[in-house]
């Protein structure tokens, strides 16, 4: 099914004269402030939601503009079968295309403005982490020579790891850079969040941190970055670990690598206890490591995959 997006038409401004060549009666309040009179317009028609879009964003590093696609009908197509594929869970398309026109006109504005360029599609029936990790993530193949992956090493017990958010549809928002440490390429707004620990990268105090973190209430990336001498207030969040094994499996599937092969990520919608899951890929022992660390924890190795999330 394919959508077509229309531009807004030109607005018309309608004098009194001519309100009353077109309508001989007399209009009611209502009717008067629908239609437009004197200085007021009517703007026919606004730009409604498509199946994809082509948004253009503008590298605050470099100055160069990018054109950024998303194609939802792509999106669901590969989220459709890697579903039913990798846990027999069928994707409910009306859901997700109702999150979709919702917010149509935000997700494109978060796209020019961050320079997401790829989107997660979850279901509300998501299986639990254990499921995903054994069937997502152990089951890539690496070809010949090295065949399949080794066995994920969690440093934090992995029963104690625990998602926190509401189980509901989503179209997530993210980057699809493999890494964000070390690499001079990567999305500027991702290489701002190295090197800073949950408070910095929250903007919230250690007690706010630790009140959030025992109700178990999301922590928002809320700080202000500079790029190229110029200050900006980032205002994303992001990922859970089944989130990130997911999209592990995914970015494998397309390209065959794995993300984060060069640094730690903060999973910040997942946590252990008191501390803040964390995963990278290690490339030397072929497998996905997940560790917990305690707020304060900064590394120039460790960032966040900023990403935002859209439901009904």
């Amino acid at each position: 099914m394919s959508f077509e997006i229309h531009k807004n038409l030109d607005p018309v401004v309608v004098s009194k004269g001519e309100l009353s060549k077109r309508w001989p009666r007399a209009l009611t309040e209502r009717e008067k402030s629908e239609l437009g009179v004197g200085e007021k317009k009517i703007q026919k028609q606004k730009e409604t939601a498509g199946g994809s879009f082509a948004a253009m964003w503008k590298n605050p590093e470099t100055g160069k503009e990018q054109s950024i696609e998303i194609n939802l009908e792509e999106k669901l197509s590969e989220f459709k079968a890697f579903f039913k594929d990798k846990f027999n869970l069928e994707i409910n398309e009306t859901e997700v295309k109702k999150i979709w026109n919702k917010n149509y006109t935000e997700i494109k504005s978060e796209v020019e403005k961050y320079g997401y360029d790829s989107v997660l599609i979850i279901p509300d029936n998501l299986p639990s982490e254990s499921d995903i990790n054994q069937k997502a993530v152990e089951t890539m193949d690496e070809g010949a020579g090295k065949g399949k992956v080794v066995a994920t090493k969690y440093w934090a017990e992995q029963s104690s790891i625990a998602f926190v958010g509401e189980n509901k549809y989503k179209i997530i928002l993210v980057h699809s850079d493999q890494n964000i440490y070390d690499n001079p390429d990567a999305n500027p707004y991702l290489k701002t969040t190295l090197n800073k620990n949950i408070m910095a990268l929250t903007g919230l105090a250690p007690k706010e941190i630790e009140k959030k973190i025992n109700s178990g209430q999301e922590l928002p990336a809320n700080f202000e970055a500079e790029i190229n001498g110029k200050k900006m207030q980032i205002q994303a969040s992001g990922l859970s670990l089944e989130e990130y094994e997911i999209f592990q499996r995914m970015y494998f599937e397309k390209n065959r690598k794995h993300l984060d092969e060069s640094g730690w990520i903060w999973l910040m919608k997942s946590r252990s206890g008191s501390r803040v899951v964390s995963s990278y890929w290690s490339p030397d022992a072929r497998r996905l490591s997940v560790n917990a660390l305690v707020p304060g924890t900064a590394l120039a190795s460790l960032g966040l995959r900023l990403s935002r999330s859209f439901s009904n």
